[in-house]
């Protein structure tokens, strides 16, 4: 006691070491908790209407939730300069008009709802511990982690071609046990790993085995919003790097492209457009009778089109219209164009080329698909969330090196 009070200076030193090596041991599980988000729910039995089951989202909690809700306690200061982050004060304002809403909401369980803003809030934030530092890092973990989702849909394929389902499309399980949104998460998958450049040849290989087998499970998800924005995100990626070799690699994309699209064509033709348009339809019918407010996050409501009856809108900006109003469509639609340009910016880093493509690709699969922004965990994340964290990691090497 005494040896302390004649030693402030060493005092302090002593518990800013201590507090960083156990800051260090909760990154640590920041990036465990980061590979259970994207690979957990590839694995893991899904519950009610593909929602992450209880056993997902213990496990999330342990090893992201709670621990960046601790490191939050323990550095303040970082939740201040997350907020100043390029594009985070405007998503902060969605998420609270979202909480706002929820006292209009007819919502059957506004905690839940409550806690999907709170879970996007605390995935931006643990992002920048797990993404934010190390280039390494992120490299690695979405290599990684776009591995294992590989290695899954191998065995989602030897399964559907064992017990081919009635209408001839592929799913994984749990909450990827869906056509589309499986074709979603391997997509940005097959993303990850593309612009990544490796020099020993045992690499180049595997990642091309993966990119090939991922390519190969969209193609038979018969998912065509997903085959679309895929074909059109490589070509992005492909073409704005420039050069001889950029515009080979498009015209062997553009050949897979015909060839998929030639040994699928009359399934293709035969779902017509999906009942698209009179969905479009209905849900501006929707939007207008609510236009600024909206009817409150998670409030059930029907579209009858055709022969169907659909609780969501097909559409990421029509189901948030019709949930949140015109001002969450404004921001939202402002903050993904700001994202597109910032990731434009930086194409010529593997980061930001891996960003426009998520970017390019979660564009196009939106308008079709994946209607839910603020949501749990989910594939949508994948292509919405992710890339809007990625992209705060843009100049931090440059400034670092300065």
């Amino acid at each position: 006691m005494t040896v302390s009070a004649r030693n402030p200076v060493w005092l302090e030193a002593w518990s800013e070491q201590q507090d960083t090596t156990v800051t260090s041991w909760i990154r640590r599980l920041l990036v465990v908790g980061m590979a259970w988000l994207i690979i957990g729910m590839a694995v893991m039995p899904a519950g009610a209407s593909y929602n992450p089951s209880k056993a997902y989202q213990a496990v999330l909690a342990l090893t992201m939730w709670l621990p960046v809700i601790v490191l939050i306690v323990m550095r303040p200061q970082r939740l201040a300069e997350f907020c100043k982050l390029p594009l985070m004060p405007w998503v902060i304002i969605l998420l609270v008009w979202g909480w706002v809403s929820l006292a209009w909401s007819h919502a059957p369980h506004r905690g839940d709802e409550a806690a999907r803003n709170l879970s996007v809030l605390l995935f931006l934030i643990t992002s920048q511990w797990v993404f934010g530092s190390s280039e390494q890092r992120t490299r690695w973990l979405l290599i990684g982690c776009g591995l294992v989702l590989a290695a899954v849909a191998v065995i989602d394929m030897v399964d559907f071609a064992l017990h081919p389902p009635a209408d001839g499309r592929l799913t994984g399980i749990g909450v990827m046990a869906n056509a589309n949104l499986a074709a979603a998460g391997m997509g940005a998958a097959l993303i990850w790993l593309w612009p990544w450049r490796f020099e020993h040849w045992g690499w180049i290989v595997v990642k091309w085995m993966a990119i090939s087998v991922l390519a190969l499970f969209v193609l038979l998800t018969f998912t065509r919003s997903a085959w679309a924005a895929l074909f059109v995100a490589l070509m992005a990626m492909v073409l704005c790097r420039g050069g001889r070799r950029a515009w080979l690699f498009a015209g062997v994309i553009c050949l897979l492209g015909a060839l998929g699209v030639a040994l699928g064509f009359e399934m293709l033709m035969e779902r017509g457009w999906s009942l698209r348009p009179q969905i479009f339809a209905k849900s501006l019918e929707l939007f207008l009778q609510h236009p600024l407010l909206g009817l409150g996050q998670g409030t059930a409501f029907t579209i009858q089109a055709g022969d169907e009856t659909l609780d969501h809108a097909h559409n990421m900006f029509a189901q948030l219209s019709i949930e949140l109003g015109l001002p969450a469509v404004l921001l939202w639609a402002g903050i993904w164009l700001a994202l597109g340009w910032r990731a434009w910016r930086h194409r010529h880093e593997a980061a930001g080329l891996l960003v426009f493509g998520l970017w390019v690709f979660g564009t196009v699969a939106v308008q079709f698909d994946l209607p839910h922004l603020l949501d749990s965990p989910r594939p949508g994340w994948l292509i919405t969330w992710l890339p809007l964290a990625l992209s705060t990691t843009f100049g931090r090497r440059a400034a670092r090196n300065a």
